[in-house]
């Protein structure tokens, strides 16, 4: 059986609006599951997952922070040390939008230049839909996102693809992660 040459491991933070689906997206990624009602994150979760790419196999330990202030200290001490990140917001809520531009401000902050994906979630929402994907389009070209992604944690669309693809890019383009022989 082939196993793969090397293990990497990044931490991968999440920052967005309280209710944009964070822990809904992580959801759907590691465990494959949706649930309709989910509790506000209070503090935080640290999710894993590997992903096989090439000949190594990419660990993404995901740190799901919650978006409420009051978790603002402890965003700032989990951001510490990340790797690579997602800026979450809700296609239907034009706050969580513009909100953007303040937790890209934050992982700057907290956690430096790293590289970040913007996604926008809920596109199954489409009558709620108030966020246009080309307005998304051009602030992740103003703020330097690798990519945008829209998403649906419920019904998955989108989910994996942004996943992985922030995962491939951070191993081949980024950063170094921690090598575990």
């Amino acid at each position: 059986m082939w196993l793969p040459e090397k293990l990497m491991r990044y931490k991968l933070i999440l920052f967005g609006n309280e209710g944009v689906g964070k822990t809904s997206l992580v959801e759907r990624f590691v465990n494959d599951k949706f649930e309709e009602n989910y509790i506000a994150t209070l503090g935080y979760n640290v999710y894993e997952k590997r992903i096989l790419y090439n000949n190594a196999n990419i660990s993404l330990m995901v740190y799901d922070i919650g978006g409420q202030e009051r978790f603002s200290d402890l965003r700032k001490q989990y951001a510490k040390g990340a790797n690579t990140a997602f800026l979450v917001f809700d296609v239907t809520d034009p706050n969580s939008f513009i909100s953007i531009i303040k937790w890209k401000t934050d992982l700057n902050d907290f956690a430096g230049a790293i590289p970040f994906i913007i996604i926008g979630n809920k596109i199954d929402c489409v009558t709620e839909r108030q966020v246009a994907k080309d307005e998304a389009l051009k602030l992740c070209s103003v703020l330097g996102a690798l990519a945008y992604y829209e998403t649906s944690a419920k019904n998955g669309r989108g989910v994996e693809d942004a996943f992985y693809h922030l995962a491939v890019m951070t191993y081949t383009c980024y950063s170094p992660g921690i090598m575990i022989t």
